[in-house]
């Protein structure tokens, strides 16, 4: 296994969620969108699933949306994400601030993630920023460590529904060194 891969899978023995699968823009009120999707990493051994997530979306009002995944390595550990999305701006260019909090559990630690983030760009193609932030606990919920990771990436929606969305992030674990990850959901309205 490339060096790549085998950082990746210790920062995803509690599996991060990897992919955004959200344009900038808002739904409008009452209105969903519903998928499931998968993340890939590339090794010398060629592309290695890493992720799987069901996830959803809501339309809460005026520039305000609600989304929330399950998402896990299959068989390992598995986790629950919630998240805010506030429009910032519609012209030129949608917009979007978006916080996200997961806690995911495996057999010897609990894992509590945050992920800001800000996406601009279009409905059809998207780009933006994303942070990943987690702190592990054991049993007692005594803190064991705290680590991060900083990431941009771009996405783009296919098709007049069920969309496809293949999305391509890059995560820099340091100046030196980053994680290429690959993305493609399926969503229903």
């Amino acid at each position: 296994m490339s060096r790549a891969a085998f950082l990746l899978c210790l920062f995803l023995a509690g599996c991060s969620s990897m992919s955004v699968f959200q344009s900038p823009g808002v739904l409008p009120k009452g209105k969903g969108e519903t998928g499931f999707a998968g993340s890939f990493i590339v090794s010398d051994e060629g592309p290695t699933l890493i992720n799987v997530e069901l996830h959803t979306r809501r339309g809460l009002g005026k520039n305000w949306e609600a989304g929330a995944k399950l998402f896990g390595f299959p068989g390992l550990s598995g986790g629950l994400m919630g998240e805010m999305k506030y429009q910032l701006m519609t012209h030129p260019l949608l917009v979007s601030a978006d916080m996200g909090a997961a806690v995911v559990i495996t057999n010897d630690l609990y894992y509590f993630d945050y992920y800001p983030m800000l996406i601009m760009g279009s409905e059809r193609i998207y780009c933006g920023y994303r942070g990943i932030f987690r702190s592990g606990t054991n049993e007692e919920l005594e803190t064991q460590f705290n680590t991060q990771m900083h990431g941009i990436f771009i996405g783009y929606k296919a098709g007049s529904g069920p969309y496809l969305r293949p999305e391509i992030h890059y995560y820099f674990k340091d100046i030196r060194y980053g994680i290429l990850i690959f993305g493609l959901g399926l969503q229903f309205n």
